[in-house]
Protein backbone atom coordinates (compact mmCIF):
# COMPACT_ATOMS: atom_id res chain seq x y z
CA UNK A 1 0.00 0.00 0.00
CA UNK A 2 1.25 3.48 -0.86
CA UNK A 3 0.52 6.17 1.71
CA UNK A 4 -1.31 8.58 -0.58
CA UNK A 5 -1.96 11.37 1.93
CA UNK A 6 1.63 11.74 3.08
CA UNK A 7 2.98 11.69 -0.45
CA UNK A 8 0.42 13.81 -2.28
CA UNK A 9 1.92 16.67 -4.23
CA UNK A 10 5.51 16.06 -3.20
CA UNK A 11 6.72 12.87 -4.91
CA UNK A 12 6.96 12.45 -8.68
CA UNK A 13 4.81 9.75 -10.23
CA UNK A 14 6.56 6.40 -10.23
CA UNK A 15 8.99 7.19 -7.40
CA UNK A 16 7.94 4.60 -4.86
CA UNK A 17 9.91 2.78 -2.19
CA UNK A 18 9.59 0.32 0.67
CA UNK A 19 10.94 1.39 4.07
CA UNK A 20 12.77 -1.74 5.22
CA UNK A 21 13.99 -2.51 8.73
CA UNK A 22 16.43 -5.34 9.43
CA UNK A 23 16.22 -5.98 13.18
CA UNK A 24 18.96 -8.18 14.64
CA UNK A 25 19.13 -9.85 18.04
CA UNK A 26 22.62 -9.06 19.35
CA UNK A 27 22.24 -10.43 22.87
CA UNK A 28 25.09 -12.34 24.53
CA UNK A 29 23.99 -15.68 23.10
CA UNK A 30 24.68 -14.28 19.60
CA UNK A 31 28.39 -13.74 20.36
CA UNK A 32 29.55 -16.78 18.33
CA UNK A 33 27.87 -15.26 15.26
CA UNK A 34 29.11 -11.68 15.60
CA UNK A 35 31.53 -11.89 12.65
CA UNK A 36 28.92 -13.53 10.43
CA UNK A 37 26.40 -10.79 11.22
CA UNK A 38 28.83 -8.02 10.36
CA UNK A 39 30.04 -9.72 7.18
CA UNK A 40 26.50 -10.30 5.94
CA UNK A 41 25.34 -6.78 6.73
CA UNK A 42 28.26 -5.43 4.73
CA UNK A 43 27.38 -7.77 1.86
CA UNK A 44 23.77 -6.52 1.84
CA UNK A 45 24.88 -2.89 1.82
CA UNK A 46 27.49 -3.56 -0.89
CA UNK A 47 24.88 -5.26 -3.07
CA UNK A 48 22.45 -2.37 -2.68
CA UNK A 49 25.26 0.02 -3.58
CA UNK A 50 26.05 -1.98 -6.72
CA UNK A 51 22.38 -2.26 -7.76
CA UNK A 52 20.81 1.21 -7.92
CA UNK A 53 17.39 -0.15 -8.94
CA UNK A 54 17.26 -2.26 -5.77
CA UNK A 55 18.57 0.60 -3.64
CA UNK A 56 16.00 2.99 -5.14
CA UNK A 57 13.18 0.74 -3.90
CA UNK A 58 14.63 -0.71 -0.67
CA UNK A 59 15.12 2.15 1.80
CA UNK A 60 17.15 0.24 4.35
CA UNK A 61 17.51 0.78 8.08
CA UNK A 62 19.33 -1.60 10.45
CA UNK A 63 18.52 -1.92 14.15
CA UNK A 64 20.20 -4.22 16.67
CA UNK A 65 18.85 -5.00 20.10
CA UNK A 66 19.86 -6.66 23.34
CA UNK A 67 19.29 -5.03 26.72
CA UNK A 68 18.56 -1.85 24.74
CA UNK A 69 18.02 -1.19 21.03
CA UNK A 70 20.71 0.41 18.88
CA UNK A 71 20.36 2.34 15.63
CA UNK A 72 23.07 0.70 13.50
CA UNK A 73 22.06 2.34 10.22
CA UNK A 74 19.37 5.01 10.01
CA UNK A 75 17.51 5.16 6.74
CA UNK A 76 19.88 6.87 4.33
CA UNK A 77 20.89 6.99 0.70
CA UNK A 78 23.22 4.01 0.18
CA UNK A 79 25.33 6.10 -2.18
CA UNK A 80 26.03 8.53 0.68
CA UNK A 81 27.14 5.83 3.13
CA UNK A 82 30.86 6.04 3.90
CA UNK A 83 31.08 3.32 6.57
CA UNK A 84 28.78 0.76 8.19
CA UNK A 85 29.03 0.53 11.99
CA UNK A 86 29.72 -2.95 13.32
CA UNK A 87 27.42 -4.76 15.74
CA UNK A 88 28.63 -6.37 18.95
CA UNK A 89 26.80 -9.00 20.98
CA UNK A 90 26.14 -8.86 24.71
CA UNK A 91 23.31 -8.32 27.18
CA UNK A 92 19.82 -9.83 27.25
CA UNK A 93 16.90 -9.97 24.81
CA UNK A 94 14.51 -7.13 25.65
CA UNK A 95 11.78 -6.82 23.03
CA UNK A 96 9.77 -3.80 24.25
CA UNK A 97 12.45 -1.10 23.74
CA UNK A 98 13.26 -2.55 20.31
CA UNK A 99 9.60 -2.57 19.22
CA UNK A 100 9.20 1.00 20.46
CA UNK A 101 12.24 2.13 18.45
CA UNK A 102 11.01 0.40 15.29
CA UNK A 103 7.67 2.18 15.60
CA UNK A 104 9.37 5.51 16.22
CA UNK A 105 11.62 5.12 13.19
CA UNK A 106 8.75 4.08 10.93
CA UNK A 107 6.77 7.17 11.97
CA UNK A 108 9.70 9.44 11.13
CA UNK A 109 10.78 7.69 7.94
CA UNK A 110 7.31 7.47 6.40
CA UNK A 111 6.91 11.18 7.06
CA UNK A 112 10.35 12.09 5.67
CA UNK A 113 10.48 9.97 2.50
CA UNK A 114 7.88 11.98 0.51
CA UNK A 115 9.97 15.11 1.06
CA UNK A 116 12.76 13.25 -0.74
CA UNK A 117 10.52 12.43 -3.69
CA UNK A 118 9.50 8.91 -2.60
CA UNK A 119 5.98 7.64 -1.98
CA UNK A 120 6.35 4.90 0.65
CA UNK A 121 4.79 1.49 0.43
CA UNK A 122 3.87 -0.25 3.67
CA UNK A 123 7.07 -0.75 5.69
CA UNK A 124 8.64 -4.20 6.03
CA UNK A 125 10.34 -5.46 9.18
CA UNK A 126 12.66 -8.49 9.21
CA UNK A 127 13.37 -9.77 12.73
CA UNK A 128 16.12 -12.34 13.39
CA UNK A 129 16.45 -13.76 16.90
CA UNK A 130 17.90 -16.74 18.72
CA UNK A 131 16.02 -16.29 21.98
CA UNK A 132 12.77 -15.47 23.75
CA UNK A 133 11.93 -12.05 25.24
CA UNK A 134 13.57 -11.40 28.61
CA UNK A 135 11.45 -8.33 29.43
CA UNK A 136 10.21 -8.05 32.99
CA UNK A 137 7.51 -8.43 34.00
CA UNK A 138 7.06 -11.34 31.60
CA UNK A 139 4.80 -10.39 28.71
CA UNK A 140 5.22 -6.64 29.24
CA UNK A 141 6.61 -6.37 25.69
CA UNK A 142 3.22 -7.23 24.20
CA UNK A 143 1.93 -3.68 24.75
CA UNK A 144 4.72 -2.41 22.49
CA UNK A 145 3.95 -5.11 19.91
CA UNK A 146 0.27 -4.15 19.95
CA UNK A 147 1.18 -0.52 19.28
CA UNK A 148 3.49 -1.48 16.39
CA UNK A 149 0.94 -3.75 14.70
CA UNK A 150 -2.13 -1.61 15.42
CA UNK A 151 -4.23 -1.72 12.25
CA UNK A 152 -5.55 1.76 13.04
CA UNK A 153 -2.00 3.12 12.86
CA UNK A 154 -1.67 3.94 9.18
CA UNK A 155 1.93 2.78 8.55
CA UNK A 156 1.70 -0.47 10.55
CA UNK A 157 4.37 -2.74 9.04
CA UNK A 158 4.48 -6.16 7.47
CA UNK A 159 6.67 -8.36 9.67
CA UNK A 160 8.70 -11.46 8.77
CA UNK A 161 10.49 -13.36 11.54
CA UNK A 162 13.37 -15.84 11.57
CA UNK A 163 14.23 -17.83 14.68
CA UNK A 164 17.00 -20.27 15.54
CA UNK A 165 18.78 -21.55 18.63
CA UNK A 166 16.46 -21.00 21.61
CA UNK A 167 13.94 -18.85 19.75
CA UNK A 168 10.31 -19.34 20.73
CA UNK A 169 8.05 -20.55 17.94
CA UNK A 170 5.06 -19.02 19.73
CA UNK A 171 6.76 -15.61 19.88
CA UNK A 172 7.81 -15.74 16.22
CA UNK A 173 4.22 -16.52 15.31
CA UNK A 174 2.86 -13.72 17.49
CA UNK A 175 5.20 -11.05 16.15
CA UNK A 176 4.96 -11.98 12.46
CA UNK A 177 2.21 -10.74 10.16
CA UNK A 178 3.44 -12.20 6.84
CA UNK A 179 5.72 -15.20 7.40
CA UNK A 180 7.62 -16.86 10.23
CA UNK A 181 10.45 -19.38 10.01
CA UNK A 182 12.16 -21.39 12.72
CA UNK A 183 15.21 -23.64 12.49
CA UNK A 184 15.62 -26.88 14.36
CA UNK A 185 17.64 -26.49 17.53
CA UNK A 186 21.24 -27.49 17.01
CA UNK A 187 24.79 -27.04 18.15
CA UNK A 188 26.70 -23.83 17.51
CA UNK A 189 27.78 -24.84 14.01
CA UNK A 190 24.20 -25.73 13.00
CA UNK A 191 22.94 -22.46 14.45
CA UNK A 192 25.58 -20.57 12.49
CA UNK A 193 24.42 -22.25 9.29
CA UNK A 194 20.79 -21.45 10.15
CA UNK A 195 21.65 -17.79 10.66
CA UNK A 196 23.52 -17.69 7.34
CA UNK A 197 20.49 -19.23 5.59
CA UNK A 198 18.13 -16.74 7.24
CA UNK A 199 20.27 -13.80 6.16
CA UNK A 200 20.49 -15.20 2.63
CA UNK A 201 16.70 -15.54 2.56
CA UNK A 202 16.31 -11.96 3.77
CA UNK A 203 18.65 -10.77 1.04
CA UNK A 204 16.75 -12.65 -1.69
CA UNK A 205 13.49 -11.19 -0.41
CA UNK A 206 14.87 -7.66 -0.73
CA UNK A 207 16.03 -8.25 -4.31
CA UNK A 208 12.79 -9.98 -5.35
CA UNK A 209 10.67 -7.30 -3.70
CA UNK A 210 12.54 -4.59 -5.59
CA UNK A 211 11.96 -6.45 -8.86
CA UNK A 212 8.21 -6.90 -8.29
CA UNK A 213 7.45 -3.79 -6.19
CA UNK A 214 5.74 -5.96 -3.62
CA UNK A 215 6.92 -7.77 -0.50
CA UNK A 216 7.99 -11.18 -1.78
CA UNK A 217 9.00 -13.54 1.05
CA UNK A 218 10.25 -17.00 0.07
CA UNK A 219 7.99 -20.00 0.51
CA UNK A 220 10.88 -22.09 1.82
CA UNK A 221 14.09 -21.28 3.68
CA UNK A 222 16.81 -23.94 3.70
CA UNK A 223 17.04 -25.53 7.15
CA UNK A 224 13.90 -23.83 8.46
CA UNK A 225 10.27 -24.81 8.75
CA UNK A 226 7.52 -22.32 8.09
CA UNK A 227 5.38 -21.45 11.11
CA UNK A 228 1.66 -21.40 10.32
CA UNK A 229 0.05 -18.05 11.11
CA UNK A 230 -3.46 -17.62 12.50
CA UNK A 231 -6.30 -16.11 10.52
CA UNK A 232 -8.01 -13.15 12.16
CA UNK A 233 -11.25 -15.10 12.57
CA UNK A 234 -9.43 -17.79 14.59
CA UNK A 235 -8.99 -15.50 17.60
Amino acid sequence: MVFEEEAAGRAPAGAKGMPTYVVLDTSGSMSPFESLLNETLMEIVDTLYANPKVADFIHLSIISFNTAPHMVLPMTEISELTALPTVSCDGITNFAPMLDLVRERISEDVRDLPAKGVRPYRPAVFLLTDGAPTDRPSGAWRASLKALLDRDWRPHPNVITYGFGDASEAVLKEVSTVAAYIAEKGREEENKKALANALASLFRTLVNSAATHRLAPPEDVDGFKSVALDYVDEY
